[in-house]
């Protein structure tokens, strides 16, 4: 999907050709540098206080970033001083190879039996764990317990997936990046004025850009996400209310933009003879419970682990298959920091079927041909 520059959101249009890092040896000051990067996010608030020519900043953990001096110390602990460095290239600041984390995990499937519902007297709580067991589904559960038969708008949505960010933040000890995540996200708020919270509104592309683009940040919220739907089982109604709000924006923003182009995608992780059984229900059916995170480029995804998986769009390897599949990934290169990886992303609680098994002797790799039932 091609985004115009003119409707993309200042902070998309930022230069991504920048990167500040720290000197992690035993002896900073020796000629022994060891420069380490800064994440994502801490990145961002470093170069934010750079450009609004800031003398410092803190980052989580209790660490000051002296800018005039480029140096880095704890709060406590002023004397033990690491240089820092900012380093400006002339292509963005992008990854050659897949992160790890992101493209290689084994992707979460709903349960194929009921998870048991939780006992003891029934409240309005319980009933919303039930449904989130049952379905497995969060932006779903979400809806019906936070939007169905109410006047929300997607504002309203907005602050509340803010407001879940922050709280998380705090807990994870994360307030520096979750202060910044939010703050991200508030400034696309008025664009959801006056919207119906509903599936049946097309959410601000502004909106589901912005979401897009904190979910390609690597920081706490996206692992924290992450984990939590590929345990969606144990999920508390604390965590529902927390994540509920950013998930159930990202899937409105996926289900309304898929991408129409023929491609197939891939994705390689690392599964034991028993877990790849799981993949491979013949004449059954298999769903997502989380995000799921894609490439375009083959070459990148067999980086990783012993299976590749490959998604068949648009009948490419099965033009016979009795149903069409259709879209069922987004092209989020364009929004994302990382534009290399060529990502595309997958909606949760999506459905694929088992198509096919192949062994690449050469490249000793396990392959299943999965297809999206649309």
């Amino acid at each position: 999907m091609a985004y115009a520059s003119s409707n993309r959101l200042p902070v998309l249009l930022r230069p991504k050709n920048f990167q500040w890092y720290w000197n992690s040896a035993v002896d900073p000051w020796s000629l022994a540098e060891e420069w380490m990067k800064y994440a994502d996010a801490e990145n961002e608030i470093i170069e934010d206080a750079y450009s609004q020519e800031l003398l410092q900043v803190e980052i989580d953990g209790d660490w000051v970033i002296n800018l005039k001096h480029q140096i880095q110390y704890k709060k406590n602990e002023k004397d033990k001083q690491r240089p820092i460095k900012r380093v400006q290239s002339e292509n963005d600041r992008s990854h050659v190879h897949l992160r790890e984390t992101r493209f290689s995990l084994p992707i979460t499937l709903a349960a194929t039996r009921s998870t048991p519902s939780i006992e003891g007297s029934q409240t309005a709580d319980s009933d919303t764990l039930n449904h989130l067991r049952s379905h497995s589904y969060i932006a779903g559960t979400y809806f019906k317990s936070e939007l169905e038969k109410t006047s929300k708008v997607f504002s309203d949505v907005v602050e509340a997936a803010a407001e879940g960010i922050m709280k998380e933040g705090s807990l994870l000890g994360k307030t520096k990046e979750a202060e910044w995540l939010a703050r991200q996200l508030l400034t696309v708020k008025h664009y959801g004025n006056g919207i119906s919270a509903d599936w049946c509104h097309t959410i601000p592309v502004e909106i589901g850009q912005m979401c897009v683009y904190l979910y390609t940040k690597e920081c706490f919220w996206y692992k924290l996400v992450n984990k939590l739907l590929r345990d969606i089982s144990n999920i508390t109604i604390d965590q529902l209310k927390s994540i509920g709000p950013f998930c159930w924006l990202l899937q409105q923003y996926l289900e309304k933009n898929k991408t129409r182009e023929i491609i197939t995608l891939y994705r390689g992780c690392e599964l034991t003879d028993e877990q790849r059984k799981d993949y491979m229900i013949k004449k059954g059916t298999i769903t997502f419970t989380a995000f799921t995170s894609t490439s375009r480029s083959r070459e990148k995804a067999e980086q990783f682990g012993n299976t590749l998986f490959i998604f068949d769009c648009m009948n490419k390897y099965f033009p016979r298959a009795a149903h069409p599949c259709g879209a069922f990934s987004v092209d989020i290169a364009a929004i994302s920091d990382f534009p290399n990886e060529e990502e595309f992303l997958i909606e949760s609680k999506r459905v694929f079927q088992f198509m096919r098994y192949d062994y690449d002797f050469r490249k000793k790799k396990h392959l299943i041909y999965l297809m999206s039932l649309g």
